[in-house]
Parts: C-alpha cells; structure tokens; sequence
C-alpha cells in the first residue's frame, strides 16, 4: 500500500508530506530545505514535492537505496548542507505526522531555535493527555531557556509505567522531531559514531557522493536511529514541550480520532454508504462499501486488499503485516499501480499468457523505445492524444483509436499534449514478465550501457 506520506490524511486537500513541508513557509528559505526519501519511492516523491515547492529540484532530495533508520539518513542530510549553513538552527522533522496548530507549532520551533544557537541538540515533546503505550517518553529536568534539560528517554512503556508518567507530569511523549546546529550535530556524530561519520565525512568535510558512491556507503552502513546513536548518549539535550495538535497517525485508530465525525461517530471516505451504524472508521478507495448495523469497525478497502478489524484493534494490522512477510505473499510486496517518472500504470486483471494493465501518460513525458522479445501488445487510447513510435512509423492516435505491436518490434509511447494520455494495454505471450524490456533510449537513464 502507499506509505501514509503520501496520502492526504490530514485536514487539507495536500498529503502529510506536503504538510510537513508548507508547515515551514515563512520560517525555512525553500532553498535550505532538503528532503531525505527512498529510491523506491523516487518518482510520487518528486511529483509531490513539484507540487507544493515549484523549482526545488531534485539535486535536494535524498533517495536512499535501502532504509537504515534514521541515523544514517540525517547524516546524509547534515553532509548535503553547505558549510555556511553549519551554525543556523535545522530542523529535522518526519514527513508522516500530522500537526493541527501550525501557528504555534513554528512558536516551538522558534523556542528551540534559541536553545539551538546556545549549543544544546533540541527534541520537542508532546504534553500527553492519556497514558499511551504507544510511544516514547521523555522525562524533564530542570528548566534551560524555553525548554528544559533532559533526565532521560524511556522506551515504550506498559499501561501501568505509563499512568505513572502520567501522573508524575514531567513526561512528554518522543515526536521525533529535534533541532540543533549541522556543526553541533557533525561533530557528535563524530565523537559517538565514528564509524558511521567516516562514510560520510573526511578530514571535517563531507565526501563527494554521487549516486554509486551512495550505494557503496548505504551497503556499509547499519541500520540505526538517530535516538539511540546520538540523543540518548549525548549530554547535551534539552526538550520544549508542546500542545500543537500533534499525532503520528500510527494507526488506523490515530486516523479515526483526528478526523471530523458524522452524527453517529462514523467517519468515512469515498464510496461508502451506512446505515444504523456507529464508531466505524469506513475507506472505500474504488468500490462501494455499504455497512449495515455496524459498531466500532474499521473497514479500509484499496486496490489491492480488504481490511476488516475492530476500532480498538488497529495496532495488532502490523502484527498481521509482519505474518504477510513471513509467509512471502505477494499482496505484501507488490501493488496493482505502480509508479513511473513518465506516469504510472495499474494492473487490472491477468491470467496464463495475458495481462491487461490501464496505463496514464504525463504531459510531455514518454516511456523508453523500447522491444519485447516474449509478448505482444494491443493499445487502446482512452483519453489525450498518443504518439506511438512502431518501428519506422510514427502514429498519433486519439480516443477510440488503437494499434498492435507484435513481439519484437521497437516502439514507445509519448504524450505530446498538455493532459494526460489514458491507455489501455493487453499484452499476450507465454512470459509477461516486466524485466522482459529492452531499452535502446530513455530519459530516464535506465539504458545499461
């Protein structure tokens, strides 16, 4: 399923991440902004971004080639920054969390500035209204500026430490949002993880790398967060605490709570209809859904799989991940619409020796010239107007209008308008397999010299 960043699950029509980003608008320059993501992720990633910070470029996203956690991820970051940056306050933030109260939010983050500048590595806590075990604590001490000095973290507590912490009331919860200057933060690292400091760094300065020297680090790198590896172990940590509308959307029963309800408690989106029912989170992506006496359900129903559970329940979905792994089914690793940087496609239905996918163009964007050596294709334009490239030929085709490309023959597919192009595409052969492409040009760099 698509990670929650990239969802709109917030109260604006933009998804977390692109909150996470506007939530800064008048506080950080667009241009001292750099956004660390997955490789696999590269192409909803630029597209989003594109959206909401026009003309940021891709030379400041950061696409990992495998996760890691968090300690490398920062690192990275911190090496990417130019050196005149070094002594301003940054920000760290996750891209997943959805914050109400931006106004007072950038206040904390102002607050934190200051403790920032004085030499302290900031994290911000959230003032907890229940005793949650779902998250990290962070014990304060004694005041420092705005914030205070940190005792200690904990770690997810059972319900009975967490009504303690509750009542002690020096407790926050762990945001996962910290703040200090790149030269405080580059010279920890180098103090408290050496190792890890030496891929990225050298003689104080960051390496040069490119893409294949990334690779080559990410394939020496352990996978660690930045709590254990550096906050935790550093002496130098205060904490602001904050009540700024804050949630992790960790679970679905996260998503229930911060969204606007109906009369019964119900909250639904897309193509649901119900009826008698109460306390039910209800996601219909395509298809209707229509419940009936239903009470403290959550239904969530996508393109590639169903969710039933219970309201109070939603935390045990990762244990039922964890099961999908195991087991190696493919619902957990494949997806009916896959991304590409041309648009994207979406499997509709497939079966021995045919697959029939619908495929959508981006205005002026194409696939490679590419051939297939196991199967045939049939294209039907839906929508806009296709050029098809087929061998020697060169065919515009709009709605209504379809053409065949028997196996072998050299073809692609361009969109030269300024919508998008909507296709449908059968293909027919013994092995429909999608590593069975052979690129001769793309614009994309995927061509293997």
């Amino acid at each position: 399923m698509t990670p929650k960043q990239f969802l709109n699950l917030g109260q604006t029509q933009e998804s977390l991440l692109q909150e996470t980003c506007t939530r800064l608008a008048g506080l950080v320059p667009q241009e001292q902004l750099w956004i660390v993501g997955a490789e696999g992720h590269q192409y909803e990633l630029e597209r989003q971004v594109e959206q909401v910070l026009p003309g940021l470029g891709t030379k400041r996203l950061l696409l990992e080639p495998t996760g890691r956690n968090t300690a490398p991820a920062i690192l990275w970051g911190l090496a990417s920054i130019p050196e005149a940056l070094w002594d301003l306050p940054l920000v760290i933030l996750p891209a997943d969390h959805l914050i109400q109260n931006t106004a007072l939010f950038q206040e904390k983050l102002r607050a934190g500035a200051q403790l920032a500048l004085e030499g302290w590595i900031v994290t911000f806590g959230i003032t907890p209204n229940r005793p949650d075990t779902g998250y990290g604590y962070i014990k304060a001490a004694e005041p420092v500026g705005p914030g205070f000095k940190v005792a200690k973290f904990a770690e997810k507590p059972n319900l009975k430490t967490a009504q303690a912490y509750l009542a002690e009331g020096c407790y926050s919860w762990n945001a996962g949002i910290f703040m200090a200057t790149p030269r405080m933060l580059v010279s920890v690292y180098a103090q408290l993880c050496p190792q890890l400091y030496d891929l990225f760094f050298a003689a104080g300065k960051p390496k040069a790398l490119g893409a294949k020297e990334i690779a080559q680090v990410y394939g020496q790198t352990k996978s660690d967060s930045f709590d254990y590896a550096v906050l935790e172990k550093s002496d130098k940590v205060a904490v602001v605490q904050m009540e700024v509308g804050w949630n992790d959307l960790g679970c679905w029963e996260s998503i229930y709570e911060v969204s606007p309800k109906d009369g019964k408690g119900n909250v639904s989106r897309g193509n649901v209809v119900l009826q008698d029912s109460e306390n039910c989170l209800i996601i219909s992506s395509k298809r209707l859904v229509a419940g009936v006496g239903l009470k403290n359900l959550i239904v969530v129903e996508t393109d590639d799989a169903l969710l039933v559970c219970d309201l109070t329940r939603s935390q045990d979905v990762k244990t039922l991940v964890d099961h999908l792994k195991k087991e190696d089914r493919g619902e957990y690793k494949f997806h009916t619409k896959v991304l590409r940087p041309w648009g994207s496609y979406t499997v509709l239905r497939e079966g021995p020796g045919f697959k029939v996918k619908s495929i959508e163009v981006l205005p002026g964007k194409r696939l490679s010239l590419q051939r297939h050596l196991h199967r045939s294709e049939h294209w039907v334009v839906l929508e806009g107007t296709a050029k098809v490239t087929r061998d020697e030929e060169v065919l515009f085709l709009t709605e209504n209008q379809s053409t065949y490309l028997p196996k072998t023959a050299l073809h692609r597919l361009e969109n030269p308008g300024k919508s998008p192009v909507k296709i449908i595409e059968v293909q027919l052969g013994h092995y429909l397999g999608e590593d069975d492409i052979e690129r001769f040009d793309d614009d994309f760099g995927r061509v293997e010299g």
